[in-house]
């Protein structure tokens, strides 16, 4: 019989050693469980790395819970066999809690929920932390009693992420995703890349809109003054009509950007709590009534670079609404707006650009103070749109700074503005700039290069991430020229990849013939016909990679096995996106 202590062991010997012990431990561990009942999901035993297949077909009645806790490096997964063959309906939800879980796949359609639980919560006994919901539809999933306060996603815990999912035809009563929080805790979440779309309003007795059908509300009147830091990127919000606030800000220090909102009857509000920033958002309302942009409530509020195109909202539902506010305002209530900067922002053919010091009571008493209105472009095609109106209830307290706007012609209302506070009848030489939703933009003949300005320093870049040099800034959302990096969402971008069907429209802008491209030994080459930029993302919408293209040369990048979204933008500002699978 061989010996092996007698054997010498060489320091290959041991590095083989040690790899075989990681491949052993590896395949001991991170097991793949496929499952076909929820009992089995709750009553496994799940460690970090572990996978849990939930088996296509239908799972009706079926409340799924998991508490685990994955790491960083190794979640425990929980995702259909096949994306969108696993359909839940009945009575069934999802409840997860612990760590570093990750939820993918599933489809939640033509549900019953009869209750006020939410149809997938972060919280199951104990908060989720550190986990993300991804790649997940939610459709039709409404009690048969339309006046049942419900929700769609509940977040709790710290540091999850909401990331391109899909929620349509939510018609109940209840905001469709809540972050909820504990006072003075800040929660870091991210709900990013998104589809929301096809919610209409339930009305009183008196025809009015329901309080609390919000698409997105951040925390509550009692929690407020919290700090929440939740970050609301490249969402699509499409006919969004439950109420005035599509989304409701109800905390401190968030940040909403790269959002669009389309035929959407309700605005971006910040409605309680500080210093939030809304930076780079899109709103097209296509004439429809009552669709707004955003409207202002608090303390040291930021909002710059953003699109409004068509609103027809007036008031509260202005372009941009500041809101007078109520002395020893209760939490509930209306604070003072303060310090508020309303800056570079481009309003096209709006019903009402601006109206400031606006409340529907005359007893509030307290107008806007120390906030700055600059360098934004109002652009009429005809002079019957309102450009600023100023309530004169409690005016003579308000200290509102007015400096460089352009605005060609409109109407003003108890407003007498001085040649610097307004520029008046200059050509903008606005076209169309070939986005996914066409938007304008000043053409290089624009007058407004005529304005610009060495102020804020902190606005780098412009809605579309052209670099905004910092003595040459353009009033208006567009710098005219630069480098666009930062690409406008679009609804077969967005959301849940087995629902928006991206493939439809990527196959129709492929026919520009921007780009040919190929993969050979999963090395990706591309050549395109224009100068741009491409952009590389993973599923979870992160950048992977990016670089500038010039016409005659070549791109070439080595990939892993996986699904990538390729986007290339030309700098004139054709696009051209597609979905790659990597085997």
């Amino acid at each position: 019989m061989l010996q092996t202590s007698t054997l010498p062991v060489t320091l290959m010997q041991k590095i083989f050693i040690y790899i075989l012990f990681f491949i052993v431990s590896t395949t001991v561990f991170a097991r793949r469980t496929t499952v076909s009942t929820a009992t089995s999901i709750k009553n496994g035993s799940w460690t970090a790395g572990d996978t849990i297949v939930m088996q296509n077909g239908n799972w009706t009645n079926q409340a799924i819970s998991l508490t685990a806790n994955g790491n960083a490096s190794n979640p425990i997964v929980l995702q259909a066999e096949t994306e969108g063959s696993v359909i839940l309906n009945g009575t069934s939800r999802l409840s997860i809690g612990g760590s570093y879980i990750v939820v993918s796949g599933l489809y939640f359609l033509n549900g019953t929920l009869s209750t006020g639980n939410a149809v997938v919560e972060f919280r199951n006994g104990v908060n989720a932390n550190n986990c993300t919901l991804k790649n997940t539809a939610i459709v039709n999933y409404n009690p048969a009693d339309n006046t049942v306060d419900s929700k769609w996603v509940s977040l709790y815990g710290l540091n999850n992420t909401v990331d391109h999912c899909s929620f349509e035809n939510k018609n109940n009563s209840g905001t469709l995703l809540v972050v909820w929080l504990q006072s003075g805790v800040t929660v870091n979440h991210v709900i990013s890349n998104n589809y929301f779309g096809y919610r209409n309003a339930n009305f009183d007795t008196n025809g009015n809109e329901l309080n609390g059908q919000e698409i997105i509300r951040i925390g509550d009147s009692s929690t407020s003054m919290t700090t929440a830091n939740v970050t609301v990127s490249g969402n699509f919000f499409e006919k969004c009509n439950g109420e005035i606030e599509v989304i409701s800000n109800k905390s401190c220090g968030n940040l909403y950007t790269n959002n669009l909102f389309l035929e959407c009857k309700g605005m971006l509000t910040l409605r309680h709590g500080n210093g939030c920033t809304v930076d780079s958002n899109y709103f097209f309302g296509n004439g429809v009534s009552e669709s707004g942009g955003v409207r202002i409530i608090g303390e040291n509020h930021k909002v710059y670079n953003n699109y409004f195109e068509n609103l027809r909202g007036t008031n509260y539902r202005a372009v941009l609404c500041m809101v007078r506010g109520k002395e020893n305002s209760a939490l509930s209530e209306y604070y003072q707006v303060k310090n508020a900067l309303v800056a570079f922002n481009t309003m096209v053919n709006c019903s009402q650009s601006f109206c400031i010091n606006y409340n529907s009571s005359s007893s509030l008493t307290l107008p806007p103070i120390n906030s700055v209105i600059a360098h934004n472009h109002v652009y009429n095609s005809s002079t019957s749109n309102y450009n600023v109106i100023i309530d004169q209830n409690y005016v003579s307290a308000m200290s509102v700074t007015w400096k460089n706007n352009l605005m060609n012609q409109g109407k003003y209302s108890n407003f007498a503005y001085t040649s610097t506070q307004v520029i008046t009848g200059k050509d903008a030489k606005m076209t169309l700039a070939g986005t996914p939703i066409n938007m304008y933009e000043p053409g290089t003949a624009s007058a407004l290069l005529n304005y610009t300005t060495d102020e804020y320093p902190e606005v780098t870049s412009d809605i579309r991430g052209r670099e905004r040099p910092t003595t040459a800034k353009v009033p208006g959302a567009s710098q005219i020229s630069g480098t666009i990096s930062e690409i406008m969402p679009a609804k077969t971008t967005v959301g849940a990849g087995f629902f928006n069907n991206p493939t439809a429209e990527f196959e129709a802008v492929n026919e520009l013939k921007l780009m040919n491209y190929k993969l050979i030994n999963r090395e990706l080459i591309i050549e395109t016909s224009r100068p741009g930029n491409i952009h590389l993302y993973d599923l979870s919408g992160i950048i992977i990679s990016e670089s500038k293209i010039t016409v005659g040369n070549t791109y070439t990048k080595q990939l892993q096995k996986g699904i990538y979204v390729l986007r290339f933008m030309a700098d004139e500002g054709s696009w051209f996106s597609h979905k790659l699978i990597v085997l």
